[in-house]
Formats: structure tokens, C-alpha cells, sequence
């Protein structure tokens, strides 16, 4: 889309060429035909590396009391489980308006529902569409019946 004469931005051709006072050629170093701005030079060689084995140590001693703090918390968790298990019901029932497969989950103290699969709502809304497909289905029959008299 053009609105008008919108003002063009020209590019630089190229960006200046800054001297860098950083690079100098040092003793050994092989001579290239690039600018001295596009040169690498290499890092000179610093400390040796020092291994701590006291430190390898501190974390195999951190790594194993995390292992045994996760094997614990996953015995809690399934002795969690087992315990909600034991008071709970699961039942499959076939609703008889929808004619769905329904999981509840009852407390086996009270009786009260926990939870359902699909939800009461759905299946609410499941019946009242099958019974509006119902109606329509016998209001377009009663519209083709013709009537013969004698």
C-alpha cells in the first residue's frame, strides 16, 4: 500500500574501517592478507585446570541424598494413593436417557459422589439433544404421511 512520499532511508555504503590498536602481530604468527580488523587472534594459555576431588565428592553425597529423598517421596505418594483408593468406589453405569458409559467415583463412607465421567451437565444436555432429534424426526414423518380417504 503507498502513502504517498514517504521519505526513503538510504543505507551507508559500508561502515568505516577503525584502526584497532589491540592486534599486533605476535612472535611465530603467520601473515595474512586480511585487514587487521578481521583477524582472530588466539587466547593466550591460562592456568592449568585444577580438579577439586573433595567437590566431585560433595556431589555424589548431594546426588545420593536426592536419589533417597525421590524414593521417598514416591512411597509417600503411593501409599497416598493406595490409601485414597481404599475409600473410594468406581462404578461404570450406562445412563438410561443418553444410553452413555458413565465412571463415578463414590466416597465409600458417605456415599457422595466425587466425581463423573462425562459430567452431569453433559449428560444433561446429551438427552435434551436426543429428544430434539426425536421431535424433528417425527415432525418431518408426520409431514411426508399422506392421508387416503375413500
Amino acid at each position: 500500500m503507498d502513502f504517498g512520499n514517504a521519505p526513503r532511508v538510504a543505507t551507508p555504503a559500508g561502515a568505516p574501517v577503525v584502526a584497532r590498536a589491540d592486534v599486533i602481530a605476535r612472535p611465530g604468527s603467520v601473515a595474512v592478507e586480511l585487514p587487521p580488523e578481521k583477524t582472530v587472534q588466539s587466547a593466550p594459555a591460562g592456568d592449568a585446570v585444577h580438579v577439586d576431588v573433595g567437590a566431585q565428592q560433595r556431589d555424589a553425597r548431594s546426588r545420593a541424598a536426592g536419589e533417597q529423598r525421590a524414593f521417598a517421596n514416591a512411597q509417600n505418594g503411593r501409599l497416598a494413593d493406595k490409601t485414597i483408593d481404599e475409600g473410594v468406589e468406581r462404578k461404570l453405569i450406562i445412563d438410561p436417557k443418553t444410553r452413555a458409559v458413565v465412571l463415578q467415583k463414590k466416597d465409600r463412607e458417605t456415599g457422595e459422589t466425587i466425581s463423573q465421567l462425562p459430567d452431569e451437565t453433559l449428560l444433561k444436555l446429551r438427552a435434551y439433544s436426543r429428544e430434539l432429534g426425536e421431535r424433528a424426526r417425527e415432525a418431518e414423518e408426520a409431514r411426508h404421511r399422506i392421508e387416503r380417504t375413500a
